[in-house]
C-alpha cells in the first residue's frame, strides 16, 4: 500500500472530506515524527482504524487528478472508488431513488452511509453545483466547511443555527425517503432511535412509524426511547412470523435454511461467526449468499448484521436451532439413503454372468446361491488379499488420525475455556469473550462457554447479548442451570422481571439446594412490586443457607448470607418494618463486617426511625472503613448529609454534600439536596 508524502494535504484533504478531525490529523502527524517518517499520515489514520487503507489510497494518489480533470461519472462510482460506499450499497440506493424520488446522495446521508461534509466535499470538488440536497443544507455545509476546513472553530451561535438547520434538512430527506412525509410530529431523537432498531431499511422504518401511529398512547417526551423499544420487541420482534412483515421474514429465513447455492450448515455456521466475532470480506459463494439475503452488509471491510432487527430475531439461539435441525434432517436424511440403499443391493447386476439367483417375490438368497459365492472368494489371487491388507491398515490409520484429532480438539478446548474463566476471574471482560468465542468456533455445542461467556458480557453491561449466549446454552443443554440463572439476571438487568422471575424459577427447580436462585427471584419480585413475594423467597434462601452452615460451618456461606439478609432488611424497610429491618442489617454485618450495602441500609432505616444519632454514627463509621471505593465514600458521605439536614444540623449537612460531591462532581442527587438542605 501506497501513500502520498506530502501529509499535510493529505490530512487537510481528508479533514474537508469530514473523514477524519482536526484533532485526528494532528495526533497523526505526533505519531509520524515519533516514527521518523517512516509512516505517512495515511497509513497512521489506516491503521488506527480511522479511515480505510483504500480510502487513505483513493485520497493521496487519484484525488488530485480527478479534481483536475472534473469528469462527469455518477457521484456514486468516485464515492464506490473512496470505498466509502460499496456495490450493495449503491443498489440498494438507485432502487430507493425510484421510489423516492430523491436524489442520490439525499438517500445515502439519510441511511446513515456518508456524512453532509463528505458529499458535499465531492459535490464541490468533481461536479458542477449540484441539488443533490437540500440547497438551505447545501448553503450551511458550504459555510461551514469554509471556515472549518483547518480545524477553526465556529461561533457558538452560528454553529446552534447551522446544527438546527442542518436537522431540518435531514428530518426532510428522511420523510421523503421512508414516505412518511405527512408525520411531522416526530423529533430527531425519534428518528434516532428508530434507526437504530432498523439501519435505514425503508420496509422496516415505515413498519414502526406505523406502530407508533396506530399505539393507544402517542409518545411522551423523554419516554420516547424505551416506548420505541417496547413496540418494536413486542409488536415485530416477539410475533414476528404472524405479523405483517412475516412475508419479508420468512423470504430471509428461507435464503439461509433453503439456499440452492451453497450449503445451508456452512451459511449458518459463517452468520454465528458473524454475531459472535469479527469477520473480513473475502468475498466466498457464502459471504456473498449472506449479502444477497440482506441479513448481512459490508462494514468497514467487514460482514455485519444489517440491522438490530434481523439480529435480533436471526439471533444466536436461532442458528443453534436451525444447526440443529439441519443436523437431523442431514442424519434422517442419511438413514433414508442408507435404507434405499440396502434394499437396492439385491437386485443389482453382477457381471460376468450372473452369480446370485432370486426369488421372484423375494430379496433373500437362495442355498445354492450363497455357495456359490463362497466358491468364488476363496479362488480369489494373492494380490486381491495383500490390498485388502493395505485397506485395513488405511483405514486403521485413518481412525488413528480421527481419534488424536478429537483428543487435540478436546485438549485444545479445555485450555481455552480454563484461559477464558481466568479473564473472567480478573474481570478482563473483552477478553474472556474473545477467548470463549474461540472456543465456540471450535465446540459450538459447549454449553458451558456460552454460559460464561454471558457473565462476561454482564461484566460490559452488555445485558441482550448476555440473555442471547446463556439462553443459547438452555437450547444446546436444557438442564444447564446456571445458564438458566444467567439468562433470569440478563432479562432483570433488562428490566424484564417477569420474563426473569420464569427464567430463575427453571433454575429452582433443576436445582433446589442452591440459594443464589431464590436470591435473585427476590430481586425481582421486588422489582416488580411483590414486597411479600420477594420477602418469601429470600426466606427460602435464607432456610437453604442455614441448612448449609450446620453442615459446613458459616465460613462456606457467609458471602450469600449477607446478600440474601440485606435483601431481607431491604423489603422490610419498604413495608416500614424498620425495627425487622435493622435486625437483618445487623445480621447481614455478621457473618460480613465490611458489607457496605447492608451498613447503609442500617443507617438509612435509623434515619427513617428518627434514630438520628445512632444513624450518624453509623455513616461515620463507615468512613473509617480505608477500603471504600471513592463511589462508596460520596454516597456514605451523601447519606450522612440527608442525616444531618434532617437533624437540623444544616451546616454540617451542606458540608457532607460538598464532600460527596468533590469525590464525584456529577452527584446531581447530592447537589439537589445540598441546595434543599440551605433552604
Amino acid at each position: 500500500m501506497s501513500y502520498s508524502r506530502n501529509q499535510a494535504t493529505l490530512g487537510s484533504i481528508l479533514q474537508q472530506a469530514g473523514l477524519v478531525s482536526a484533532e485526528q490529523v494532528n495526533q497523526a502527524q505526533e505519531q509520524q515524527k515519533q516514527t521518523n517518517n517512516n509512516l505517512t499520515i495515511g497509513e497512521i489514520l489506516a491503521k488506527e482504524g480511522k479511515i480505510s487503507p483504500e480510502t487513505a489510497d483513493f485520497f493521496a494518489e487519484c484525488w488530485s487528478s480527478l479534481v483536475a480533470k472534473k469528469s462527469e461519472q455518477p457521484i456514486g462510482q468516485y464515492l464506490k472508488q473512496a470505498a466509502l460506499l460499496n456495490e450493495q450499497q449503491i443498489q440498494v440506493i438507485l432502487a430507493e431513488q425510484e421510489n423516492s424520488k430523491l436524489k442520490f446522495g439525499e438517500v445515502a446521508i439519510a441511511k446513515g452511509w456518508l456524512k453532509p461534509a463528505t458529499l458535499d466535499f465531492f459535490l464541490t470538488h468533481l461536479q458542477a453545483k449540484s441539488s443533490s440536497i437540500p440547497a438551505v443544507l447545501d448553503r450551511q455545509l458550504a459555510v461551514k466547511q469554509s471556515h472549518n476546513s483547518l480545524g477553526e472553530s465556529i461561533d457558538s451561535n452560528k454553529g446552534e443555527d447551522y446544527s438546527q438547520k442542518v436537522h431540518e434538512g435531514f428530518l426532510q430527506i428522511k420523510r421523503k425517503l421512508f414516505k412518511i412525509e405527512e408525520q411531522e410530529i416526530y423529533s430527531e431523537k425519534t428518528w434516532e432511535r428508530v434507526l437504530s432498531w432498523t439501519n435505514g431499511h425503508s420496509v422496516l422504518t415505515q413498519k414502526i412509524f406505523s406502530l407508533i401511529a396506530q399505539a393507544s398512547e402517542p409518545l411522551t417526551p423523554q419516554q420516547e426511547e424505551a416506548q420505541i423499544d417496547y413496540l418494536v420487541q413486542t409488536k415485530i420482534i416477539d410475533n414476528w412470523s404472524n405479523n405483517e412483515l412475516k412475508s419479508h421474514l420468512r423470504t430471509i429465513r428461507s435464503r439461509l435454511l433453503n439456499n440452492q447455492q451453497c450449503s445451508p450448515p456452512q451459511l449458518l455456521q459463517l452468520y454465528q461467526r458473524i454475531l459472535t466475532e469479527t469477520v473480513l470480506v473475502d468475498n466466498s459463494n457464502e459471504q456473498q449468499e449472506l449479502l444477497n439475503s440482506g441479513i448481512v452488509l459490508k462494514q468497514n471491510h467487514k460482514l455485519v448484521t444489517a440491522n438490530r432487527i434481523y439480529q435480533s430475531i436471526f439471533n444466536l439461539n436461532w442458528v443453534v436451532r436451525s444447526l440443529s435441525a439441519q443436523a437431523q434432517h442431514n442424519q434422517n436424511h442419511s438413514k433414508l439413503s442408507q435404507n434405499d440403499q440396502l434394499r437396492a443391493t439385491p437386485r443389482r447386476q453382477l457381471a460376468p454372468g450372473k452369480a446370485l439367483q432370486y426369488k421372484a417375490d423375494s430379496d433373500s438368497l437362495k442355498i445354492p446361491d450363497i455357495v456359490t459365492i463362497a466358491t468364488t472368494t476363496t479362488t480369489k489371487p494373492q494380490w486381491w488379499s495383500n490390498f485388502k491388507n493395505i485397506l485395513l491398515l488405511l483405514t486403521l490409520f485413518g481412525l488413528l488420525s480421527v481419534f488424536l484429532n478429537n483428543v487435540s480438539k478436546r485438549i485444545t478446548v479445555k485450555k481455552a475455556f480454563q484461559q477464558g474463566n481466568k479473564l473472567l476471574s480478573q474481570k478482563s471482560y473483552n477478553e474472556a469473550v474473545k477467548q470463549y468465542n474461540q472456543l465456540l468456533n471450535i465446540d459450538s455445542n459447549y454449553f458451558q462457554a456460552w454460559t460464561n461467556r454471558g457473565y462476561a458480557l454482564a461484566g460490559l453491561q452488555e445485558y441482550e447479548d448476555m440473555r442471547e449466549s446463556c439462553s443459547t446454552a438452555t437450547i444446546i443443554q436444557p438442564t444447564a442451570v446456571y445458564a438458566w440463572n444467567c439468562q433470569g439476571e440478563a432479562l432483570h438487568n433488562l428490566q424484564q422481571d417477569q420474563k426473569a422471575i420464569t427464567a430463575f424459577d427453571k433454575a429452582i427447580a433443576l436445582d433446589k439446594t442452591d440459594p443464589i436462585f431464590l436470591i435473585n427471584k427476590s430481586e425481582s419480585l421486588g422489582a416488580l412490586g411483590n414486597n411479600q413475594g420477594s420477602i418469601d423467597s429470600i426466606k427460602q434462601a435464607i432456610q437453604i443457607l442455614e441448612q448449609i452452615e450446620a453442615t459446613e460451618g458459616a465460613s462456606k456461606v457467609g458471602g450469600e448470607f449477607a446478600v440474601a439478609l440485606t435483601f431481607l432488611g431491604n423489603n422490610y424497610r419498604q413495608q416500614d418494618k424498620l425495627t425487622e429491618a435493622i435486625a437483618a442489617y445487623e445480621r447481614a454485618t455478621s457473618y460480613t463486617p465490611n458489607y457496605f450495602p447492608a451498613h447503609v441500609g442500617k443507617g438509612i432505616t435509623l434515619s427513617k426511625a428518627n434514630r438520628i444519632q445512632e444513624a450518624e454514627a453509623e455513616f461515620k463509621k463507615m468512613l473509617q472503613n480505608p477500603l471504600l471505593t471513592k463511589t462508596q465514600q460520596a454516597q456514605t458521605w451523601f447519606y450522612l448529609g440527608k442525616t444531618l439536614c434532617q437533624a437540623k444540623a444544616n451546616p454540617d449537612g451542606v458540608a457532607a454534600f460538598e464532600r460527596a460531591l468533590k469525590l464525584q462532581p456529577n452527584y446531581e442527587i447530592a447537589r439537589e439536596a445540598k441546595k434543599q438542605c440551605r433552604l
